[in-house]
């Protein structure tokens, strides 16, 4: 019984507490405000609604001196009240203190209204939460200085040095005092016994806007719809209102360039869908796209905010490349050694006349074209249209490839434009096999031995049957060894086989490729084949070198001791032969001298 009654009481006190202290205790944090709902032009007999109110235009009389009208409004489609209206000592009329109608002009048959809501909005905010003020204290709270003057047990008074001069008033518990426009005081708590105020600072709230453009992709085709989506966030403690938002693009037309909104209210978050309408080109560029967002706070202070994304837009050719195959979840296709694999191109005309195009691709070496030699394409493509080009290619080897990019070119007024595809990726597993050939000399004479020797390797990531067989050159005689191997080869296995060979006859001679057949896991049965070898085969030369060294030597003896002998006999037959040529010489001067002398006196 006793906790019941406990309960009854406990509920009591708190129904006594929320009427002695309402909900409207915290409305000193609120302002009475005139919020502009929009301003419209209307003749006679039109109407512009406004949430659940509706004006229209009863008469308007604009013969007079001063040209007036008669409003009639209308509350949830009813009739309420008529206002007599003009532009000078009546341009103003308020109804049931929820609706100011604003008249600013009267001409050309019509009237210019502004409308206005009334509302009550929480505009301050708590600066500074329940601090102690003593007598000689001094509470700092931006340009504001706080002081105690004087306690009593139901009031005290606080002593505010503001910028625009120095003020004290007298402040009962939870009385609340503005400064400025811009800085409250409110006191919360009394203690007579330490002689000690507890009070709260308030300053008005502020909308802190954030405009945000963002887009699902940063790159568009030509002809593909161009959108982004705005968002808008108040992050402030206070509305914001009369917001506008412009669109501005460096290229191609908004499909709303001008936006409007009533309010944003703080931590608010609004998404816009913007469309962007952008022209074909020949070159692809990158678009500037800006949303420019202003709004003003209930005293009339000004917001802005920015954002600018920037887009990129395709030529109005486009090329796609793809291989069709097996995906992983990245999305890079999955085959297996010559394995035949489409490729397919797939090149798209958004503009609106045929263009003239030159295709080419690439493929990395290690795949085989089938069916074609050449990867390159000449074409016309209709306006709006889509062709394709396939081809097949077969991996020889495994590893992870890029398949190269595919390009297509054209003229456009003269000058020459391009586009590339991006390349696929392509990882290719199963079987390797490389044969190899060689000889323990490519030079030899008539009938010497020469090893052969072949390798078989296994590079892939698969076990493979081997079934092998060396050809053997015409002229050449097996010795010893067999040219021949099979046997089953794990992944990075080699083997090795060697056999000896002879050539009975001099020349040169290629060697025949060495000749791999193996089948993989697949069952696919694959042949490879080595190198080709060259060798030079030597006649074999006479050995008679031993008796042309002896006779050699003897001639040389013998040669060597004639002229030994010879030589003092020689010596004195030239010293005779000189002295009689000498002696014929000097004799023979006189003879030619009077021959001369003769001839010329003759």
């Amino acid at each position: 019984m006793k906790r019941t009654a406990h309960i009854v009481f406990t509920f009591f006190m708190i129904i006594l507490l929320v009427f002695i202290y309402p909900s409207s205790a915290y409305d000193f944090q609120h302002e009475d405000i005139w919020v502009y709902k929009g301003s419209f032009e209307l003749g006679p007999g039109e109407k512009a609604s406004i949430e659940r109110y509706t004006l229209k235009v009863y008469s308007l009389d604009q013969e007079a001196t001063e040209p007036s009208a008669v409003i009639l409004v209308y509350k949830n489609n009813d009739f309420k009240k008529e206002y007599y209206v003009d532009a000078g000592p009546n341009s103003q009329k308020i109804y049931d203190n929820d609706l100011k109608i604003e008249i600013t002009a009267i001409a050309s048959g019509k009237i210019s209204v502004a409308v206005y809501g009334h509302e009550f909005e929480k505009v301050w905010v708590l600066s500074t939460s329940k601090v102690s003020l003593s007598k000689g204290d001094v509470v700092q709270d931006g340009a504001y200085a706080i002081s105690l003057t004087n306690v009593s047990s139901k009031e005290v008074n606080i002593s505010v040095a503001s910028p625009s001069g120095k003020y004290e008033n007298l402040f009962a518990l939870r009385d609340y005092k503005k400064y400025d426009n811009a800085f409250m005081i409110r006191l919360v708590y009394i203690n007579t016994a330490k002689s000690q105020a507890f009070i709260e600072t308030y300053r008005p709230g502020k909308p802190d806007v954030n405009v945000a453009l963002s887009s699902l992709n940063d790159t568009f085709e030509a002809e593909e719809p161009v959108s982004c989506v705005l968002r808008l966030t108040n992050n402030g403690t206070l509305s914001l209102r009369g917001i506008k938002i412009e669109n501005k693009a460096t290229e191609g037309v908004f499909s709303e360039q001008t936006l409007s909104l009533d309010t944003l209210t703080p931590l608010q978050t609004m998404a816009l869908d913007l469309g962007l309408e952008v022209p074909a080109a020949a070159a692809g560029r990158t678009i500037s796209v800006t949303t420019e967002v202003s709004g003003s706070d209930y005293f009339g202070d000004a917001y802005h905010a920015t954002d600018t994304q920037e887009l990129f837009v395709g030529p109005y050719i486009s090329i796609t490349k793809a291989i069709n195959g097996n995906k992983s979840l990245s999305g890079k296709t999955i085959a297996s050694t010559h394995e035949q694999l489409k490729v397919n191109l797939k090149l798209k005309n958004t503009n609106d006349i045929p263009i003239k195009l030159t295709v080419t691709d690439s493929v990395p070496e290690s795949f085989e074209l089938e069916g074609t030699q050449k990867l390159e394409w000449e074409m016309q493509i209709d306006p709006h249209t889509t062709n394709e080009v396939t081809y097949i290619v077969s991996p020889s080897i495994p590893g992870n490839f890029t398949l190269g990019n595919a390009v297509a070119t054209w003229k456009d007024n003269g000058n020459m434009y391009e586009v590339t595809g991006l390349a696929p990726e392509v990882l290719v597993n199963g079987s390797y096999v490389v044969a190899e050939k060689s000889v323990s000399s490519e030079y030899a004479m008539e009938g010497e031995t020469v090893a052969v020797t072949v390798q078989i390797s296994n590079k892939g990531d698969e076990e493979v049957q081997i079934s092998a067989h060396d050809n053997v050159h015409a002229e050449a005689d097996i010795i010893s060894g067999s040219p021949e191997w099979s046997g089953k080869l794990a992944p990075g296995e080699i083997a090795q086989q060697s056999y000896e060979i002879v050539f009975s006859e001099a020349g040169e001679y290629t060697l025949p490729e060495f000749e791999v057949d193996y089948t993989d896991k697949q069952m696919k049965e694959v042949t490879v084949y080595s190198q080709q070898v060259e060798m030079y085969i030597d006649r074999e030369a006479i050995d008679k070198g031993t008796d042309k060294a002896e006779a050699s030597s003897i001639t040389s003896t013998v040669q060597e001791t004639q002229a030994s002998e010879l030589t003092n006999v020689q010596a004195a037959g030239f010293l005779a032969s000189s002295f009689v040529g000498l002696f014929c010489i000097v004799s023979m001067i006189p003879v030619a001298v009077l021959f001369l002398i003769r001839k010329v006196y003759k």
